[in-house]
């Protein structure tokens, strides 16, 4: 084969290649786990001032003498809740559920409260969960159904989008 045609046969394969790596948060191929990533962090932080914060005791379900904690954080536009284990030392925080229902600077563009449903899938595909109201993900493939990141959709708009994690 001659030098230029294999230059040419180089320079589309590379051209290709690059065409098919998805560059996160701008096209096909946003990894559910990124997103699974950015629902922790509004979890362990979810805004600098509450509108409201409650604290439940939990028994602890493998130790009767611990009283675990269950806290509820509602801010403009969102909610969290997380399970704070305190059999360990210092208490283990694990998120167990985040509810948007506005806009949120971490997530990417596409993947927002107000975003058309068709973008969504766009960006991360065929729902790997059924769920009638909602384009629903697993977070995971070895992960129970219950961790779960949804897409709730009203007339072809994403209304809310809800991270929840299975916590034993």
């Amino acid at each position: 084969m001659a030098w230029p045609v294999r230059g040419a046969l180089l320079a589309a394969v590379l051209v290709a290649g690059c065409a098919t790596r998805p560059v996160p948060g701008s096209g096909p191929g946003v990894r559910v786990e990124s997103l699974e990533a950015i629902g922790w962090q509004i979890a362990e932080r979810p805004c600098d001032t509450p509108l409201r914060v409650d604290r439940k005791p939990q028994a602890n379900a493998f130790d009767p003498k611990v009283t675990d904690e269950v806290i509820e954080t509602h801010c403009a536009g969102l909610t969290t809740t997380v399970y704070v284990a305190h059999a360990t030392q210092p208490p283990k925080l694990l998120p167990a559920s985040v509810q948007l229902t506005a806009r949120h600077p971490a997530l990417p563009a596409g993947l927002q409260v107000g975003s058309p449903a068709a973008k969504v899938l766009a960006l991360l595909g065929a729902p790997t969960l059924r769920d009638p109201a909602a384009l629903a993900y697993r977070m995971g493939p070895q992960r129970p159904d219950s961790d779960a990141l949804r897409f709730i959709i009203r007339q072809d708009k994403v209304a809310a989008i809800e991270w929840a994690w299975y916590i034993d």
